[in-house]
């Protein structure tokens, strides 16, 4: 019954980016011509409005830690951790030069350097215990959304929308890790997930403290802002 609701939830919100995204993924070939249009349609900083981007996110994020809840098979598990890695370094390459505080981008190279290395780490793991199954070489619709969103922001919203997405990806790993490391039914794979996880939560507790100084920052900010104001 707890699984019946959960999977009503991930679809019932999967239903609801697949209405909120413009942009659509697919798994087949592009041609030059068509990646060549595909990179010209990406959206471009400014062009995302943020009450939007917070909401798709919110739910984006709350899909995925139910999937990640539901997922007890390999090929499932190898599915959304080798998706997760792929966003990572894609949105860190991007925060990597769009964030503004510095610890911002420290941690978005990080988090390139760290997943690139999950990704070999996976890869030879299926080489020698699960050479079957192929992980995805592209990002699903909920990712490609997240994506987009980030490419989307405004310069003065970048750092908000890339620190929110990373708390809510940050969960969704844990909770797949966990789950994985104790469920699984692949020895090796379980050892990877019980090896990443304790990984995952230094990067979740790192992005999380980001977050508070990010906040207090802000706070700070608006309150200088209306004293200013009323000084006037």
């Amino acid at each position: 019954m707890h699984k019946f609701v959960l999977g009503s939830v991930a679809i019932a919100g999967l239903t609801l980016l697949a209405a909120c995204n413009q942009e659509t993924s697919s798994n087949a070939p592009q041609s030059d011509s068509t990646a060549t249009q595909t990179a010209q349609n990406e959206p471009q900083p400014g062009s995302r409005n943020e009450t939007i981007s917070a909401t798709k996110d919110a739910v984006a994020g709350a899909v995925g830690a139910v999937s990640a809840e539901l997922t007890t098979t390999t090929k499932g598990f190898v599915d959304a951790a080798a998706t997760s890695d792929m966003y990572e370094v894609q949105a860190g390459q991007l925060a990597s030069m769009r964030a503004h505080m510095p610890e911002l981008k420290k941690f978005a190279q990080q988090m390139v350097d760290a997943h690139t290395q999950t990704t070999n780490a996976l890869k030879a793991a299926l080489m020698k215990s699960a050479p079957n199954i192929m992980p995805p070489s592209d990002l699903d619709a909920r990712h490609e959304g997240m994506l987009n969103d980030l490419k989307g922001a405004k310069d003065e919203d970048f750092d908000r929308r890339y620190i929110a997405q990373q708390i809510d990806a940050h969960n969704e790993a844990l909770i797949l890790m966990r789950g994985y490391a104790k469920d699984g039914d692949n020895a090796d794979i379980k050892t990877l997930a019980a090896d990443t996880e304790p990984k995952v939560q230094m990067h979740s507790d790192m992005i999380n403290d980001i977050d508070r100084k990010y906040r207090a920052s802000d706070a700070e900010a608006r309150n200088s802002g209306n004293n200013n104001t009323q000084t006037h």
